[in-house]
């Protein structure tokens, strides 16, 4: 009854006037209303723009999206809330709970909005829509579960740490923990590290003809622990991704072009005039190729084998057998020209000179 009189003399309920009270109620119902209704506009607008303006724009558009449409109603309500409580003059107790309300609802919110990036960044960085992938979406999947624990562990910290809470020891704690799993795992997380640095870095992808050490091949699968490469042979070799990554790797499906260096030897007694025409010759034949691009061909020294010839040229293709196709024609033209020029390829060979009959009786006397 007190309250009443004191209601209906001052117009004022628990140390607020009742406009203070309708503002407060205003503001509450108006960011519970309109952050939907703009949240909803946004998100059909970015559904709707930018197809045609390239994909850096698209991925951002595409991203917008995806946090604008992640807000949720919660987060929408401990907001307004918040800022309905500011134009009111509440107990401490009450506007504590209220700046509890609005922490816990914010950082999970942030939480939300962080896994959605984690997201993103798995789907459109990680895993290629062209190429499925089992083995390499199974790694993605766990790189998804660690950042996600990461993010929500991070965030609970967070919640405790503004609570009051002391989290010195709590992550002292996890330190230490982690440190043990490490040491007893260590082989294992070696090889799921460098699984997941194979993923990240892409040194080579499912598909690609690798050498390393004495080994060469077509990588078949990448696994969290083995990399599987088919040999030429036909056999099928695993090896650790840690020891994979340890080696020197050539990968030749990434050769855009070949350089081919080749020479051979001619004998000795060639006119010079015939040796000074067949660079020229060989020039013209490796231009006249398709998908070649011609760099030098020179007589390039003498030696005791004979007259030596060096040619350089780069198949514009990384493709094996386009490559033996051309230095086959190439070989066959060189080979050809000798011949019609009366030329003949050089063959280690040695001869011993001196008096063969004084030799022979000198060899009858110690017989």
């Amino acid at each position: 009854m007190e309250e009443f009189e004191q209601f209906t003399r001052t117009g004022e309920v628990l140390g607020n006037h009742i406009i203070v009270w309708g503002l407060a109620l205003l503001i509450f119902l108006a960011v519970v209303i309109l952050a939907p209704w703009v949240r909803g506009l946004l998100v059909s607008f970015l559904a709707r723009k930018g197809e045609e303006r390239g994909e850096r724009f698209n991925m951002v558009k595409r991203l917008a999206h995806a946090l604008i449409g992640g807000t949720r109603r919660f987060f929408i309500a401990a907001v307004a809330l918040y800022f309905a409580a500011q134009v009111l003059v509440l107990p401490v107790p009450v506007s504590r709970l209220i700046a509890a309300i609005f922490l816990v609802a914010s950082m999970m919110q942030l939480g939300l909005w962080a896994s959605t990036l984690v997201g993103a960044w798995i789907d459109k960085g990680l895993l290629d829509e062209t190429r499925p992938d089992p083995a390499k979406r199974s790694a993605a999947q766990l790189i998804r579960i660690m950042a996600l624990a990461i993010v929500w562990t991070a965030i609970l910290l967070l919640i405790l740490s503004n609570f009051g809470v002391d989290i010195t020891a709590l992550i002292a704690g996890l330190g230490v923990g982690g440190i043990a799993v490490a040491f007893a795992l260590q082989s294992v997380l070696k090889d799921l590290f460098a699984s997941l640095s194979i993923i990240l870095d892409k040194p080579f992808v499912v598909g690609d003809f690798i050498i390393f050490d004495e080994h060469m091949g077509t990588v078949e699968m990448i696994g969290l622990r083995t990399t599987r490469v088919r040999s030429l042979s036909g056999e099928q070799i695993s090896v650790s991704n840690d020891a994979l990554l340890s080696t020197r790797l050539r990968n030749f499906k990434r050769m855009s072009e070949r350089r081919v260096a080749f020479g051979f030897h001619a004998q000795y007694g060639a006119p010079i005039d015939t040796l000074q025409a067949f660079p020229p010759y060989l020039k013209t034949i490796i231009e006249s190729m398709g998908s070649v691009r011609f760099d030098r061909a020179h007589l390039a020294e003498f030696n005791e084998l004979g007259a030596r010839f060096e040619a350089v040229y780069y198949v514009l293709s990384p493709d094996y057998n386009v490559y033996m196709d051309i230095h086959q024609q190439i070989l066959v033209a060189a080979a050809r020209w000798f011949e019609e020029n009366g030329l003949h390829f050089a063959q280690p060979s040695r001869r011993l000179l001196g008096d063969i009959p004084e030799r022979d009786a000198t060899r009858a006397e110690l017989n």
